[in-house]
Parts: structure tokens; sequence; C-alpha cells
């Protein structure tokens, strides 16, 4: 008997098509609060940073919780959204083995959700931001050391 794997992934060309915005979330492996410690989460952030100045892909928001990553991306010039997610969560492993970390670091894939063009990407920003207040983290998203835009200044 043939297992059927579900297509989690829509077309490849999705993924870079100029100006559509992807909701994404990546989980550590195995749920590890992984984020909780200050200096890794600190360097995680400087990657992105490096990765989507490199890449030209727009980090609307990001926000790292305790065991997971949430981004609204859109594709850059030189990087469609799975290559990035994917050389991200690479290099970023890397950084993890510094820190004493061993084996993998991420979950095997990611979850994402295109935004329709109904959706207004500055509620989903706001919505990803408060994030660590709905989980009790911070009273307020702006106290929180661990998200932010690359594109607006917030």
């Amino acid at each position: 008997m043939k297992k059927y794997h579900k297509k989690i992934r829509l077309d490849k060309d999705v993924y870079a098509i100029e100006g559509v915005n992807c909701f994404v979330t990546v989980c550590t492996d195995g749920k590890i609060p992984s984020f909780q410690n200050n200096v890794l989460t600190l360097a995680f952030i400087e990657q992105l940073k490096t990765d989507a100045a490199s890449s030209g892909v727009q980090v609307f928001v990001y926000c790292f919780m305790p065991d997971h990553l949430h981004l609204v991306i859109a594709p850059g010039t030189t990087k469609d959204i799975v290559k990035f997610v994917g050389e991200y969560k690479g290099r970023t492993t890397r950084i993890a083995w510094g820190f004493g970390m061993k084996g993998k670091f991420w979950q095997t894939s990611f979850y994402d959700h295109f935004l329709r063009k109904e959706e207004d990407v500055r509620i989903v920003v706001m919505y990803v931001l408060n994030n660590p207040v709905r989980k009790g983290l911070v009273s307020e998203w702006r106290e929180y050391p661990y998200s932010g835009s690359l594109v607006y200044e917030l």
C-alpha cells in the first residue's frame, strides 16, 4: 500500500509573487522554549535583519515567542518565501549550535497563510505584536523585547 503524503505547500511560484504577504509560523523542534534565552534570541533577530537586507525580503513583523517565531513577510528580489525561511532556519540552527545546543533546532516545515487582498497587513502586524500580551508575557506589546518590524516604524 502506497503512503499518501498531503502536500502542504502551494505551487512554488506563489511564494515568489511580488506584493504577496505571507504570515509564517515556525516552531522549535519539540516545542522547546529556546527563546527564553535573551542572548540567543537577540542573535536570531540580528540574523533576521541581515538575511532580510541581503535578500530584499520585507519583514513587516517578527515576534519570537518562547517556542516559535511569527513572521509576516513578502518575497524579496533574490529570494522567495520558502527559500528565505529555509536558509534562515539553517543559519540560525548554526547560531544555536554555537550556544551549545545539539541537533535540530527547528521543526521540519513551517505553517504559512497568504493574506487575502481584503486583509490589511497593518491589522495582522498588530495581531502578531499583541501575541505576547495575549499569552500573558507582557501587559503592553511595546514592552516585549523580541518583536518588531523591519518595514514599519513602531
